[in-house]
């Protein structure tokens, strides 16, 4: 018998390598799975919650073409090809939704909104660019009792308020130079978040107006209530008399369903001459998408758009300047 020891046993070499070639295809697959299944977001948040992120599968589709186009293969060029057609036309549908004519020469109406992030660490810049935004609507989001002492500067330029100081990041408060003929919280789901309508006048007609935040559609049972809150609004709306303004974040991109809802069922639309799809949230993210709006209904145009700077919040601010259609 001999004493010296069995050699081990050697491992069998395993191939860890993945292809190049394999993995684009597997980003190709993707790419274009994301594309069509966003388009059945009535039929599910999950496919919904895909429909967000047109602005990155025109990039992607656009890479995916060209890799097809190196590679030979023709029913993949024209898949792609496709794929990037459908994305940027619908990004291009709200790249214009107003004509810049037929525009009244009343004075223009200014309506900001504003995410300002509940844990934003430099809560005095965010408040000092709302205050030079000098907008005749104020609406600001995400602002709990730690804002409180921020928000005085607010109270004292404008002669009218409505406060719902949250500590749960879903606060709202808005201010207006208006004349406000009542105002009143309204809550359209079982998690109870408020959102708020206030009755103006505006040059002499009466004016709602409406700022919200429903929560993110993330999981089955947060899409159902963030449905649920922009059906809600979208109903109130299709109700009310005279000129209607709907702001906020919405949570909501321009092609989703929850959109659909608002401008369907509730007769709005953005009504703007400058494209609304520019992203405001996450802008330090590869993931940027246009959640924040103004959406408007009977004859209110918006004429200018402007996206504000970074203030320490995840979102940008956007203030727009509304006038009647001269019709």
């Amino acid at each position: 018998m001999s004493d010296d020891a069995p050699p081990a046993d050697k491992p069998i070499p395993v191939n860890k390598t993945v292809s190049l070639g394999g993995l684009c295809d597997a980003i190709v697959f993707f790419a274009l799975s994301c594309t069509w299944l966003g388009s059945l977001g009535r039929y599910g948040w999950l496919f919904d919650l895909l429909s967000h992120f047109r602005l990155h599968y025109v990039i992607v589709c656009a890479l995916v073409l060209i890799y097809a186009l190196i590679r030979r293969r023709t029913w993949l060029v024209l898949i792609s090809l496709i794929s990037v057609l459908w994305n940027a036309q619908i990004i291009h549908a709200f790249h214009q939704t107003s004509e810049v004519e037929g525009a009244s020469g009343d004075k223009a109406l200014r309506v900001m909104t504003f995410n300002v992030l509940t844990e934003n660490k430099n809560q005095t810049a965010a408040i000092t660019h709302v205050m030079q935004t000098d907008a005749d609507i104020i609406c600001l989001l995400e602002v709990d009792d730690s804002w409180r002492a921020s928000l005085e500067p607010l109270r004292i330029k404008y002669p009218h308020h409505v406060e719902e100081l949250s500590d749960v990041n879903f606060g709202i408060a808005c201010y207006t130079r208006l004349p406000m003929k009542s105002s009143e919280v309204r809550r359209f789901t079982v998690w109870w978040l408020p959102t708020l309508v206030l009755n103006l006048d505006h040059l002499g007609r009466p004016l709602t107006f409406i700022g919200t935040h429903p929560m993110p559609p993330m999981g089955g049972q947060r899409a159902h209530e963030w449905r649920d809150q922009l059906s809600g609004i979208a109903t109130l709306v299709s109700g009310l008399p005279g000129e209607v303004i709907v702001a906020g974040d919405l949570n909501a991109t321009p092609w989703c369903e929850g959109m659909r809802l608002l401008r369907e069922t509730g007769g709005l639309d953005f009504h703007s001459v400058d494209p609304v799809w520019p992203p405001t949230w996450g802008l330090k993210l590869p993931m940027m998408i246009p959640i924040d709006h103004v959406l408007t209904k009977r004859g209110l145009t918006i004429q200018k758009r402007t996206i504000g700077t970074e203030t320490g919040s995840d979102h940008r601010s956007v203030t727009v300047e509304i006038r009647r259609s001269s019709q």
